[in-house]
């Protein structure tokens, strides 16, 4: 499931689904009695790249799904433990450069630190291996315990798993390694577009979780105007990338029962 997951999140991609279309288009003109179909196919090809070219459809759906859960406000009185998903360092590179390669996630890891201040009691678990279908050799678990270190935190309060390949075993390993009793109270933090399937794997294992969202890559604000729009098809086709990923993350992960529900909510 993990192997066909990735093929079929690669084949989603939209630059690839753009390429496949004007090849199919290119083919189509130069066969016989087919090009009428290969200019139909190209030109609404080419209509759905300038669509999201000059306006930002991807700031619309990023919200929607950043907005699913807020920062909880006051902040809980008591935690248990606070759980920190994986994906803000990229363990192939690291190794490669024989450095921390951090990406916009690393707020996920930084949360991590002033959350540990203000519940000095609380347990901390990182869980996150490696994502790469080819390369399970270099995981990122062992890059966290390092980062934590070199920013003079104490990471020997952390537990590092470092075998889960995806979110749903994100919740999966990180419960059989921190065995959380009922009624416990625990913080789950992750990039905020991400957190409506993260929730819903730890629901699904059975282990409610209060939503710490952090990584924003939005203001919040639904209405575009005319000063947002643009022409750059790079940005339309990459930032509609992340929200598919992550849409079909979310349709995939119900059809397997990975999580409770399509869109969870608070």
């Amino acid at each position: 499931m993990f192997l066909i997951s990735k093929i079929v999140g690669s084949l989603s991609d939209p630059f690839t689904l753009f390429y496949l279309a004007a090849l199919l288009a290119c083919l189509l003109l130069h066969v016989r009695r087919q090009a009428g179909p290969g200019r139909r196919i190209l030109s609404l090809t080419l209509g759905l790249v300038f669509v999201p070219a000059v306006v930002p459809l991807e700031k619309w759906f990023t919200v929607m799904l950043e907005d699913r859960f807020v920062m909880p406000s006051p902040l809980p009185g008591h935690v248990d433990g606070i759980i920190v998903l994986g994906g803000a360092i990229d363990p192939v590179v690291s190794r490669a450069r024989g450095q921390l390669v951090l990406n916009s996630a690393v707020s996920r890891l930084l949360a991590v630190v002033n959350l540990s201040r203000l519940y000095p009691d609380a347990r901390v678990v990182f869980t996150g291996g490696s994502g790469s279908p080819l390369d399970q050799d270099d995981k990122e678990a062992p890059y966290a315990a390092e980062f934590y270190r070199q920013i003079g935190f104490d990471a020997r309060r952390i537990v590092f798993e470092g075998q889960s390949r995806n979110t749903h075993e994100n919740a999966l390993l990180a419960k059989a390694v921190m065995n959380p009793k009922p009624g416990e109270v625990w913080l789950l933090v992750t990039s905020a577009f991400h957190m409506p399937r993260a929730v819903g794997c730890f629901r699904a294992e059975g282990w409610p979780v209060v939503a710490y969202p952090v990584d924003y890559h939005t203001t919040g604000r639904w209405h575009l105007g005319w000063s947002d729009l643009r022409f750059s098809p790079g940005a339309g086709l990459g930032g509609l990338a992340v929200t598919v990923h992550e849409l079909l993350g979310l349709a995939s992960y119900r059809v397997l029962g990975w999580t409770d529900s399509l869109l969870p909510a608070p």
